[in-house]
């Protein structure tokens, strides 16, 4: 279950338990407070429609009781469509600040300045079923981590303006290209065949490039779930 499908199960039904959805949250720090706050507004509106009517002038009370169930039925309806709405319609700017928090836990990765040998990045693409048309000379850092429930390849490579970050997201669906700046990163995340790919750099770095050549260099292998 990716993210996008978690989040329809949770707006469908803030209170779902399917083993699937559990198994998701608990490894998708978005999902999560999204589940959290889908069930907050729940409660909030089941307490708004089981709380009695106050009481009310007799020119109020005159009016027609329909138009008054309409205009609460409508106002549910908003504040539910309100909240969702931003989550659905814009799920990369919850996986861009995840890649970012994900990267501030490695600041290593920033700081490397051997290059790495054939076997170890092999070795890091190999859990998520890509290969990378790129020589080892280029490539500062290689580690498989682990991000949102599975195994994704991280990256740092060096360029003619420094080190630039790549992590391959084969299970991260996304529409089209997103680019966003956090904690001192500017990063782009655009769709590929399979999933997406993230690359972020720091300073006069230029991530937008370097996306476009690796749409074109990551081999996904097939087979790979």
């Amino acid at each position: 279950m990716n993210c996008e499908e978690a989040r329809l199960l949770i707006g469908a039904e803030p209170q779902a338990s399917a083993p699937e959805l559990e198994a998701h949250v608990q490894q998708c720090a978005g999902c999560a407070r999204f589940r959290e706050e889908m069930r907050a507004l729940d409660a909030d509106i089941r307490r708004a429609l089981a709380r009695p009517p106050e009481a009310a002038p007799a020119r109020a009370r005159r009016q027609p009781t329909a138009w008054r169930q309409w205009a609460l039925a409508a106002s549910v309806v908003l504040a539910t469509l309100a909240v969702f709405g931003v989550w659905l319609l814009r799920p990369s700017d919850s996986l861009a600040h995840e890649v970012v928090e994900h990267i501030q836990q490695e600041p290593e990765s920033w700081l490397a300045t051997q290059h790495v040998d054939a076997p170890q990045i092999e070795e890091a693409l190999r859990g998520a079923g890509v290969e990378l048309n790129v020589t080892s000379d280029k490539v500062l850092y290689a580690q498989s981590c682990w991000f949102r429930g599975h195994y994704v390849p991280h990256l740092v490579l060096q360029t003619a303006r420094g080190p630039v970050t790549i992590i391959i997201l084969r299970h991260e669906k996304v529409r089209a290209r997103g680019s966003f700046q956090e904690a001192g990163m500017t990063g782009v995340i655009v769709p590929a065949e399979h999933g997406s790919i993230a690359v972020l750099a720091r300073g006069r770095a230029n991530p937008d490039a370097l996306a476009g050549e690796m749409q074109q260099d990551v081999r996904w292998l097939p087979g790979t779930r």
